[in-house]
């Protein structure tokens, strides 16, 4: 009898520990900024649907994805979490001059004065078919603020369920305490919202304004600088572009693991680099890092040397870089 307590304890004791690393693993792929902004506004965003009728899970989603969990420059610079420009606002301004466009946004004095304005936005007669659906059908409500024209993404409604399943925002949505009363917002028609615009893609890689990194130009190429943390997934959704070409740009995979400083290119690179003719391989050095470096298609830089992609390199060796 006793051999078969022990015996149960142990399963149990195993069962346990493999649901505990289980949990830990789910835990490891959330986004520490993006649960510290949610827990920072969801208070604001239950109020606002309490007040409003706006799902709190959708606010919590658009604020996430517009505003990059509150890291864009936009949400830095003027408490601006979704993109709310201008429009005869007298109030201090964000503005963004380059030589492709010149845009203005407004400058809040507090991240809660642009979740008010994004609640008087959604007010509009645009949007009114939105508040016959319950707050609970956070599915419904994603795919009517695309079909109402909010965004022109047409992946918008799936990167918001995406985010709320993720992060279980529709939690918020019900059985919470009564924390407002209902209150009627009037709209303002001179909210104007920022929606994403068809540009080629020189122009989609110059605006930059509002992203985290900072965009380099070397060899022709556009390329930022991997920051610690960074994933090839979390830079192609800063700069909307598509997972599958981004790890195509970079001779990459999913699974790789990008050390910081790494050039990471925001297009594809060249088939030879025009800037100089060898590259002299230094210590620890792999063919993937030296494409990476030179701006040249690893593939190329095979075909130039001869070499296959598991070859062993020895330290001072030239390869031919055209």
């Amino acid at each position: 009898m006793d051999k078969i307590l022990n015996i149960n304890a142990k399963f149990c004791f195993c069962a346990a520990f493999l649901l505990f690393l289980s949990f830990s693993a789910t835990s490891q792929r959330l986004s520490a900024s993006y649960l510290a902004y949610i827990d920072r506004y969801k208070e604001l965003a239950i109020r606002h649907q309490q007040e409003f009728g706006i799902p709190a899970s959708i606010t919590l989603a658009q604020g996430l994805l517009e505003s990059r969990a509150g890291r864009s420059y936009l949400a830095q610079r003027g408490n601006n979490h979704f993109g709310i420009k201008c429009h005869n606002w007298q109030g201090q301004r964000v503005e963004f001059d380059d030589t492709l466009r010149h845009t203005c946004y407004r400058q809040y004095g507090s991240a809660e004065d642009s979740f008010l304005d994004h609640a008087r936005f959604l007010k509009g007669k645009r949007y009114s078919r939105l508040y016959s659906l319950k707050v609970t059908d956070y599915k419904g409500w994603a795919q009517g603020l695309k079909d109402c024209g909010y965004a022109e993404d047409p992946a918008y409604p799936q990167k918001l369920t995406a985010l709320i399943e993720q992060y279980e925002l529709h939690k918020f949505d019900s059985n919470q305490p009564s924390v407002a009363k209902h209150e009627t917002l009037e709209p303002d028609e001179n909210i104007g919202h920022s929606n994403a615009v068809a540009e080629s893609p020189e122009r989609t890689i110059l605006r930059s304004a509002d992203k985290i990194h900072k965009i380099h130009r070397k060899w022709r190429l556009h390329y930022v600088k991997a920051a610690e943390g960074d994933t090839f997934q979390s830079i192609a959704s800063e700069f909307d572009i598509a997972d599958e070409e981004l790890l195509d740009y970079n001779d990459a995979t999913a699974d790789m693991e990008i050390p910081a400083g790494t050039y990471i290119f925001l297009e594809k690179k060249q088939l030879q680099c025009h800037s100089k003719k060898w590259h002299k391989v230094k210590p620890g050095e792999t063919l993937w890092q030296i494409a990476q470096q030179n701006g040249i298609r690893l593939r190329s830089l095979l075909s130039l040397n001869h070499l296959r992609v598991d070859a062993h390199l020895e330290p001072g060796t030239k390869l031919a870089l055209h």
